[in-house]
This record gives C-alpha cells, sequence and structure tokens, in this order.
C-alpha cells in the first residue's frame, strides 16, 4: 500500500507540479553526516568545488566550508551537522536543521538519510533530501526503487559489493577456511552486508563467524571475541558504523597476527591490511553536487530524477599493517593491486587511481562541465514507462 501511495504521489506531482524556477533569494542548504571519516571528507570536499564551479560560493567560502565552518554567503547558507555516530543525536540534527527550514538536505550516510526523509515525508511543503554515500537504500526505506519515492527525495546509492574483497580473501589465503565478520547490527546497511556475504561465503565454502556492534564501544570486545572463537582473518562490514570503527579492529589484529580485510580500498589508509571495493569518495560527491546544482538552479525536477548508484572496485594492499601482524602478502595479489600503502604512505598507483587524485580540489570552470553535466542529468529522468515498470515489479515481488 505504501508503495502504491509513493507511485500515486510522484506522478501526480510529475503531471501537475509547475516547472522548477531558479530562486533569486539567497538559498539555505544543510550537509549532515553520521559521523567523519576521511572518505567522508573526501565526498564532502567534491560538493563544495562543484558549488564553486557553479557560482554558488566563492574560492573563499570554499576554504572555509572545508572547515566544516557554516556560512552566511551571498548566494548560499550552508549548514553542518555531524552525530558522531551516535543514532539518538542524529534524531537531534536533522530536528536542529529542519529548524532551520533549509531548502535542501544534503544527507550522506543511512541513518541520516532514514531520518531525514521520516521526517519531511508528511511535511506540506518539505525541502527537498538529498543523499549520498548510502547503502542499500531500499532496504532501509529511504525509497522503493529508483524512480518509486517521495517526490522531494533523490539522491544517490554507493554500491558496496563484497565479492570482491572474498576474492581477495581467497588470493591472499587459498586455504582460509574461517573469517571473522563485524557488522552494525543496528544499521539497515549492516543487514544488507550481513545478506550479501552470507551467499558468498557460503559459495565459497568459508565459515563466516559473525558479530554485530550496536555502538563503536562494543568493537574491542566483539573483535577480540571472533579472535578467541578462531577467526583466522577478519572482514568490517562496509555500513558506517563500522567503517568508523576500523582503527580499533585493526589495533586487535595487530595484536594477534590477522589480517584485515574492508570493502572499500581507500580503507588500507586507517590500517587495514587488503581493501577491495569501492574507492570514488571524491566522484560521488561530484555526482550529488551536480544534482543538488540542478536543483538549486532549477534545471531539474527531483520528483523525477532517478536515483544514481555509485559504483566501483579497485583493490589496495597495506604492507605495513601485513609486517605489523606477521602476514606476507602473496605475490598474485600484490601484482593486482590498484593502490600500495607502504612506509607510512601511498608508494605505488594505477593511473585510474592517480588520475582521481589529480581529480581532487580542482575546480572545473563551469564552461568546461555545464554540457556534460546537463547531459547526465538528463540521463536521470524517470520516464512514465520506467515509473510504471518499476511499479510492476514492486507489485509483483509482493505477491
Amino acid at each position: 500500500m505504501l508503495k502504491k501511495c509513493l507511485f500515486m504521489m510522484l506522478v501526480l506531482t510529475h503531471l501537475f507540479a509547475p516547472a522548477a524556477l531558479a530562486q533569486a533569494d539567497n538559498l539555505k542548504i544543510a550537509i549532515l553526516r553520521f559521523g567523519p571519516t576521511i572518505a567522508m571528507d573526501i565526498t564532502e570536499g567534491a560538493i563544495l568545488d562543484v558549488l564553486e564551479s557553479y557560482g554558488f560560493i566563492s574560492a573563499e567560502e570554499n576554504r572555509l566550508l572545508e572547515q566544516r565552518e557554516n556560512l552566511e554567503g551571498e548566494n548560499l547558507t550552508v549548514y553542518w551537522g555531524d552525530a558522531g555516530y551516535d543514532l539518538p543525536t542524529v534524531n537531534l540534527m536533522v530536528e536542529a536543521a529542519l529548524d532551520r527550514e533549509p531548502d535542501v538536505l544534503v544527507a550522506l550516510n543511512t541513518p541520516v538519510a532514514q531520518v531525514a526523509v521520516a521526517g519531511t515525508v508528511d511535511m506540506d511543503d518539505p525541502p527537498t533530501v538529498l543523499f549520498s554515500a548510502v547503502a542499500a537504500p531500499y532496504k532501509a526505506g529511504i525509497a522503493s526503487s529508483s524512480c518509486i519515492k517521495p517526490a522531494h527525495v533523490g539522491g544517490a546509492e554507493t554500491l558496496v559489493e563484497y565479492k570482491p574483497v572474498f576474492e581477495a580473501l581467497r588470493l591472499q589465503d587459498p586455504g582460509l577456511r574461517r573469517v571473522g565478520f563485524l557488522r552494525s547490527s543496528t544499521l539497515a546497511s549492516g543487514e544488507d552486508a550481513h545478506d550479501r556475504i552470507s551467499v558468498i561465503a557460503e559459495q565459497m565454502n568459508i565459515e563466516v563467524l559473525e558479530a554485530g556492534v550496536v555502538s563503536l564501544s562494543d568493537v574491542p570486545g566483539a573483535a577480540e571475541g571472533l579472535v578467541e572463537r578462531g577467526a583466522e582473518a577478519l572482514l568490517v562490514s562496509g555500513d558506517s558504523m563500522m567503517s568508523a570503527g576500523i582503527p580499533i579492529v585493526v589495533s586487535i589484529a595487530n595484536d594477534n597476527g590477522l589480517p584485515v580485510f574492508h570493502p572499500s580500498m581507500g580503507s588500507i589508509s586507517l590500517g587495514v591490511t587488503i581493501g577491495a571495493g569501492f574507492s570514488s569518495y571524491y566522484s560521488r560527491g561530484d555526482n550529488i553536487g551536480v544534482i543538488l546544482a540542478g536543483r538549486l538552479n532549477g534545471d531539474i525536477e527531483i520528483a523525477s530524477t532517478a536515483i544514481h548508484i555509485d559504483s566501483s572496485n579497485l583493490l589496495g594492499v597495506n604492507l605495513d599493517s601485513a609486517d605489523a601482524q606477521d602476514v606476507e602478502i602473496s605475490d598474485d595479489l600484490l601484482a593486482q593491486a590498484d593502490t600500495v600503502f607502504s612506509d607510512g604512505r601511498l608508494s605505488q598507483a594505477s593511473p585510474l587511481v592517480l588520475r582521481a587524485i589529480a581529480r581532487r580540489g580542482r575546480i572545473v570552470p563551469l564552461e568546461q562541465r555545464q554540457a556534460d553535466d546537463m547531459a547526465w542529468l538528463a540521463s536521470l529522468h524517470c520516464t512514465d514507462e520506467m515509473i510504471a515498470e518499476q511499479q510492476a515489479a514492486l507489485d509483483a515481488a509482493e505477491k
């Protein structure tokens, strides 16, 4: 019933809403995240760079915002929020942001997006909610499909895949039979991780010893418990809570001579021994920045803009961590690595990774990017046929 209501709301909005108009007044946005990570800093930086390209903020304002300072600029007012990985604080953070009557809420991470959507879905004139760095948005109830969603909600899914990390496990240790898996037991992305790895591990004949955590304070005990149960390696879920707990897991792994795996290449900078998976932290920020700019300029209607998927899979190895764990990285795995971290720095990177690094912080003039951005936004348009097909698939799945 909820899915059908969302479908009708979307169709009515699509048919009767006037074309969006660029607003002359100073616009207000709030950028809210579950907690701080290097990856999230990169994603936020990309959003700011897009806003500078489009003239919403100046270079000086960008430098200020990079420090996560609130800004009341000439063209744009920006407020920040950080919940410190505390779920009750997410509710307070979103409420405080809504009290400022923003035009747009940028919700980073799954729990923030869930609360932002739930807190605005029944409003007569809700602010736009744009989400990013969100795994499993449909399982989390943020939307039903890419085009079946509340009319004020849009954004991008971060596709976290676990097959690459299990392939890396096997390549590193062909005889590995038992892996300790740490995940959030309260986040939808942690549940999604459980579902995904259960299937892959069974196919590869790997036993999974699982430990769920509610907060970061649970991580040490959970990791030590997996070691005591005989884990031969530790696998950290890609959910927001456990990604923040990586340094804790690495410390325990170092003490016990176990390698740590994670479904994100960039996690090797946090001490993960082998990171295999998502790596496009800047690109996903650039993408949500373009959607945000399109909304602020009135170039798109969020109601008919599909949820995008940010996806990338690369392999990284941290030789410093391997040495601390007395783990010898296999030659086959090392030969496939896109990045290698050693002696406290990035010592090796593929051309693809080098191009991605060079892109960070580079402000592309609007005239050089606008045509491509508009074409990309046009590719996200939800047609009536797409909406009908997705609704039919949802209806069939319920039977």
